[in-house]
């Protein structure tokens, strides 16, 4: 194993793009190719240039820098496909780890890397739509069919007390109330018996607004060419 990475390292500065380079990042390490590293990075292009050698005892090389970090930054210059931080359950971006990325990519001298995170070129890979519908009288007509239950969209319910005036029939017929269309001569006549005006009672009623945000992804603005 040893010898191996001894080898690898001793390659290194002789521009085989196909040398393997064991880099020991924080406290983890990572293998990768020499081209992979030296194709878009300033730094790895200077420290694998031949100029020294400074590798470690076993054959790998020290990076003082974020193992976290550096995992995505080595992803990029694996793929060239930028990295996404965005979570779906919230629908938001991770906004303080592309500002930690984009401290790694200056210090790497990843300039496409840091182009992308600096103008916020992710925020044209996810696409938000929001629409709201809003239900009067939500009591009376169930909610489900206005609930989206698609992987890609989130749906909050909000409800709200109103009031109204509603009609109370004359004869106390619950199904009646609210409808003075139901009320027939029967009513008429207990109404004007009693020699009452059409009564109406007022009534809290719940009001509901859905706010349903579907997520859209455009990956072809973060995926490499």
């Amino acid at each position: 194993m040893d010898s191996e990475q001894n080898h690898a390292s001793n390659n290194s500065s002789t521009g085989d793009d196909n040398t393997k380079i064991t880099l020991q990042v924080g406290e983890r390490r990572f293998t990768t190719l020499r081209d992979t590293l030296v194709g878009e990075s300033d730094y790895f292009a200077a420290r694998f240039s031949g100029r020294w050698n400074d590798a470690d005892a076993d054959g790998s090389y020290f990076v003082d820098a974020d193992p976290t970090l550096f995992e995505h930054a080595l992803r990029y210059l694996r793929s060239g496909n930028f990295p996404l931080f965005f979570d779906s359950a919230s629908q938001t971006f991770d906004y303080a780890k592309y500002i930690s990325l984009l401290g790694e990519a200056r210090y790497f001298g990843i300039r496409k890397l840091e182009n992308w995170i600096a103008n916020k070129r992710y925020l044209d890979v996810v696409s938000l739509e929001r629409s709201v519908t809003i239900i009067e009288n939500a009591n009376l007509e169930p909610l489900e069919g206005h609930l989206n239950k698609k992987a890609n969209a989130k749906v909050e319910v909000a409800v709200s007390w109103n009031t109204q005036q509603v009609y109370v029939c004359p004869r106390g017929i619950y199904v009646h109330r609210g409808d003075r269309s139901r009320c027939g001569q029967a009513c008429e006549k207990a109404r004007e018996r009693d020699g009452r005006e059409e009564e109406y009672e007022e009534e809290f009623v719940p009001r509901a607004v859905i706010t349903t945000t579907t997520v859209t992804f455009n990956t072809s603005n973060c995926l490499g060419s």
